[in-house]
């Protein structure tokens, strides 16, 4: 999938206990004045049967709030079980496939590209347009699933998702291992993932008690981003 566009990261699919997914990403930038007709190009494309493999979703994100580093306009996710994001990838190109990537290349501008997988998620999958991604360097990854499972099998509200995941391919040069993916339906939502622990004391105890028994954890950046399609 070469000469796309370019990311690091992304996500949606099934809920606990379900099978997690492999991920890839590609960020790139658009003029404020294409972003219209780079939307129709990517739906266009992924909207006809046989554009990808059975078991992958595609996704296209705005991305939203960053930092400087993160400062592409847009991002492409692919997300499926190992198997079919493996048949998505051993595809040959074709020519409708060529002809898309030579549309999309007049309007973006690559900037980075990655892969990773999900560990364990809660909520429903593929429902939630904005999404809050935590950065971070985790030095016991079995010590922080295991406080992440423990804290969200109880008290992760029904109304979001919730995923930690890993980088694999691509990571940035400042260190991160890990990500918790937060998916809302709202920003008002998304700016305040925590205000439910005000009225709940079993979650607020149960957050510390997280925080206290995951590790040691560097918070590396975060950034939202905000779902424009889904195929």
């Amino acid at each position: 999938m070469k000469n796309l566009f370019l990311s690091v990261f992304a996500f949606c699919t099934t809920i606990l206990f379900a099978q997690e997914y492999h991920w890839t990403s590609y960020n790139f930038s658009v003029a404020n004045e294409d972003v219209e007709v780079v939307g129709k190009i990517v739906g266009d494309y992924f909207g006809e049967e046989g554009s990808k493999s059975a078991g992958v979703s595609v996704f296209l994100f705005e991305n939203h709030f960053n930092d400087n580093s993160i400062n592409y306009s847009h991002s492409i996710v692919f997300t499926g079980s190992l198997n079919a994001m493996g048949a998505q990838y051993d595809q040959q190109p074709s020519a409708k496939w060529q002809l898309f990537l030579t549309k999309l290349n007049q309007y973006t501008e690559g900037h980075s590209s990655g892969a990773g997988r999900s560990l364990v998620s809660f909520g429903e999958t593929g429902k939630h347009p904005i999404q809050n991604l935590y950065w971070m360097n985790v030095e016991n990854p079995q010590k922080f699933a295991a406080a992440f499972k423990k804290y969200n099998s109880k008290f992760n509200p029904s109304d979001r998702r919730v995923t930690l995941g890993r980088f694999a391919l691509g990571a940035s040069p400042y260190g991160e291992s890990h990500y918790v993916l937060v998916g809302v339906d709202d920003f008002k939502t998304a700016m305040s993932t925590w205000k439910y622990r005000e009225t709940n004391k079993a979650a607020s105890a149960a957050w510390k008690e997280y925080r206290d028994n995951r590790g040691e954890v560097e918070f590396i950046r975060s950034t939202t981003r905000v779902m424009l399609g889904k195929w």
